[in-house]
């Protein structure tokens, strides 16, 4: 009979035995894929953002009010950055709040007039005319939901809504501004935070500048804005355009790298992944070290038969390596099996939650990478063999004369 169906053999006598180490194995493996799965799925969501537009070219500029040493983002600032070599484009940012207002017949809400980018555009459910942007003047697009209110209603109408001027020290006013809804997007995409409404970015500074009580010009000439979204002309000049505005004293980074950084939450799960699966290697040494044993203490008259029927030294090794390598091999296959699906279950689950809007896919099934599978599946053998390697070689050099006496 050859080694390795004798070791198929008694990995099956011995299988009943070993089922806690392996059910151990397999809960390790299955958690460790599954939390690979779930970052995979954020990478996936990543590289999707950026090849549906223009964020391999994109850099974003911060304005840092609590460090001087940061440039202001004025416009005579911005337009020093469109002036530099490979800049297609910069698209300020800037926020301001309103609400729905005295008027009774609107739901109650309170949103973030944001000032619209033509390279980040949010995904429109519903829209009034077929060219939303460039928004014109008064015209805003709201979020399907605001508040937890529907807003669909007000597509196509032109409402009154509030923001607040100042008068004086923590004192403020509800001024009324008429506004025109042409588009509504999936309140899904929070890019800009939730409660972003996209309006022109002159009705926003100019909103804005009531928030501080200034004029618009004031209040851009000295605060300036509170970010700019720079569009170079193609992705490899985005690496130079970056260094020149960081020399410059600008707070910089490309959007392709932050959208690639996981947020925290998610990093516990890569981080996760990463202590399971050094978790299950740990286990499986140990494991291998104590199968070994055993087989030294409990089967020593077998490993005399063997070498005595002509089994070298060699074979012997192999025919207790294939036994105790199947149980790793066995609850490695387990976890690549649960993994994967535990892991696309939560990649569903997960995406529909507001924490991991944008974050995770909500379309489509989510699997592990082969890479991951395959170490998955083959670690816990590979580590039980490693653990049991010495109660191994200790067997195969098992005098057998001495072997047969000891029972």
């Amino acid at each position: 009979m050859s080694p390795f169906r004798l070791g198929l053999l008694g990995a099956r006598r011995r299988l009943r035995r070993s089922l806690a180490a392996a059910l151990a194995l397999a809960v390790c493996a299955t958690v460790a894929l599954a939390a690979a799965t779930v970052v995979r799925g954020a990478d996936r969501a990543a590289e999707a953002a950026l090849a549906a537009g223009t964020g391999l070219r994109q850099i974003d500029l911060e304005a840092r009010d609590d460090d001087p040493e940061v440039r202001r983002l004025t416009p005579d600032a911005l337009d020093a950055v469109r002036a530099l070599p490979g800049v297609r484009a910069v698209e300020p940012v800037l926020q301001a709040s309103f609400d729905s207002g005295a008027d009774e017949s609107l739901p109650p809400f309170l949103l973030y007039a944001t000032a619209a980018r033509g390279s980040l555009p949010p995904p429109l459910v519903r829209q009034s005319r077929p060219a939303v942007f460039p928004l014109r003047g008064n015209e805003v697009v709201l979020p399907a939901t605001g508040d937890g209110h529907d807003l669909t209603p007000l597509l196509g109408r032109t409402v009154t809504v509030a923001h607040t001027r100042r008068t004086g020290e923590n004192r403020g006013t509800a001024v009324p501004a008429r506004i025109r809804v042409v588009g509504l997007y999936d309140p899904s995409w929070q890019v800009d935070g939730p409660g972003a409404a996209y309006a022109d970015a002159p009705l926003v500074a100019a909103w804005a500048a009531d928030r501080d009580g200034v004029s618009t010009e004031r209040f851009l000439a000295t605060r300036g804005w509170d970010g700019a979204t720079v569009v170079v002309d193609r992705p490899g000049s985005v690496a130079p355009v970056l260094r020149r505005l960081q020399a410059e004293g600008h707070y910089a980074y490309a959007v392709a790298d932050r959208l690639r950084e996981l947020p925290p939450l998610l990093e516990l799960f890569r981080w996760g992944s990463l202590v399971m699966l050094a978790l299950l290697g740990v286990t499986a040494v140990t494991t291998g070290l104590g199968m070994g044993g055993a087989l030294l203490r409990e089967r020593v008259h077998e490993i005399g038969l063997l070498r005595a029927v002509g089994y070298r030294r060699r074979r012997v090794a192999g025919v207790f390596a294939v036994e105790l390598g199947v149980t790793g091999l066995l609850a490695g296959v387990a976890g690549a099996l649960l993994g994967t699906a535990a892991g696309a279950l939560a990649v569903g689950r997960l995406a529909g939650f507001e924490v991991f809007a944008g974050r995770l896919p909500e379309h489509g099934t989510v699997l592990p990478g082969l890479g991951t599978v395959l170490l998955t599946l083959l670690l816990p053998a590979a580590a039980v063999l490693l653990g049991a390697a010495r109660p191994l070689l200790r067997a195969a050099r098992l005098d057998p004369v001495r072997a047969l006496r000891d029972r």
